[in-house]
């Protein structure tokens, strides 16, 4: 027996799971969006006099931050519930810098559909809660006042694609402040935007140490060797497999095989391969048997709680590595051991408690932060 992952169906969609890149910048916005549904769930029970009020995440990214098929969800972000079962629907919108917008831009088709006449109609069944990170300010907007106070034109910075574009003097004066709880969640967002970028030079680094290998063959006439059935080896294959943009034949029975090596698995170094071969198998799957299902299992409970058990802050495990570059190596098995976990808990109905924020696996998000600053400021000195 199998489990068909319903979004996968597509081999273009399996293709742009593979990639972390490509989730960077999907678990971006998602960072921000997960961070202020408890900010957005108080000031709506407030405004509402309903403590009984709660707000969820809404649309097609509700459980999985990322879309396979590389779409981004056109569904409202949140769904407020009221206690009287009234709900409503919010957009989310987050600026990080306002002194040189003239406008504040909104797309179309979130803030209307075009009747049978061919008029735009403003929806009236959400709202726009926009923050604006300079001040730690804030503001619900209507679609009904959208397009009153602004005027459809081209944004440059959106490949010209058309929005309502609302004046700055005019947008700023809906703005209220959001205080010291707003200022707290801005300041976990950038910091865990830090990690994010952080991370994502692992990968630049092993593509780096790859070219160097390969232009030894040439210039020392060095033979690149791969040790087959070996975690190492299979995360060579699965690297070189990636850049090519090609999938084995049978991942599923490949995922099995790296599960079974868990156990050679000790330094950060050698978990981050391991969890980008196995994240990299699990995304060309189309359907995942029983038996698949469970060896992966054994391998994510396994591999989160060796995460968790990592000392964070403290001398490296690897003699031969840096407190920087084991840092980037945990936060990169961090990063996609959440997407696996994630998955598995959506797609394939697996029992584990689904991430409910992006870096929740990191003991102290800011001190990783502020290390994770230092280290590049070093870097840049």
């Amino acid at each position: 027996m199998s489990v068909t992952k319903t979004t996968y169906a597509q081999s273009s969609a399996i293709k742009s799971r593979a990639r972390p890149e490509y989730r960077r910048d999907m678990k971006k916005k998602a960072i921000a969006e997960l961070e202020f549904l408890p900010i957005l769930q108080s000031l709506l029970a407030k405004r509402h006099g309903d403590k009984k009020l709660r707000v969820f995440k809404h649309g097609g990214d509700a459980e999985l931050w990322f879309s396979p098929d590389g779409k981004i969800s056109q569904a409202p972000d949140y769904k407020a519930m009221r206690a009287n079962g009234e709900s409503f629907l919010y957009e989310f919108q987050y600026a990080e810098q306002t002194d040189n917008l003239g406008f504040f831009d909104f797309k179309v088709s979130k803030v209307g559909k075009k009747s049978r006449g061919g008029a735009r109609v403003a929806y009236g069944d959400r709202e726009f809660f926009y923050v604006v990170k300079p001040g730690a300010k804030y503001a619900f907007i209507t679609p009904e006042w959208i397009m009153a106070n602004g005027k459809e034109a081209g944004v440059s910075a959106w490949g010209n694609r058309t929005a309502f574009r609302v004046p700055h003097g005019v947008f700023v004066k809906q703005l209220a402040d959001g205080g010291a709880q707003m200022q707290k969640t801005i300041a976990v967002i950038d910091d865990k935007n830090v990690l994010l970028e952080f991370q994502h030079n692992f990968l630049d680094a092993e593509s780096e140490k790859l070219s160097r290998r390969l232009q030894r063959v040439v210039d020392e006439k060095k033979l690149v060797k791969i040790v087959p059935e070996t975690p190492a080896g299979f995360y060579e294959v699965c690297f070189l497999l990636d850049k090519l943009n090609k999938r084995p034949d049978a991942p599923g029975v490949w995922m099995v095989y790296l599960a079974g090596m868990l156990g050679e698995v000790k330094t950060p170094m050698e978990m981050a391969r391991f969890v980008f071969a196995l994240d990299f198998l699990y995304g060309k799957m189309a359907t995942v048997s029983n038996n698949e299902k469970a060896a992966l299992m054994r391998a994510l409970v396994a591999t989160d709680k060796a995460a968790r058990k990592y000392r964070w802050h403290g001398k490296p495990v690897d003699d031969n590595e840096t407190p920087a570059e084991e840092t980037r190596q945990m936060l990169f098995v961090v990063n996609l051991l959440e997407d696996l976990r994630q998955d598995a808990a959506v797609l394939l109905g697996a029992d584990m408690p689904k991430v409910e924020k992006i870096f929740e696996t990191v003991p102290d998000v800011a001190k990783t932060a502020a290390f994770v600053r230092k280290v590049n400021r070093d870097a840049a000195d």
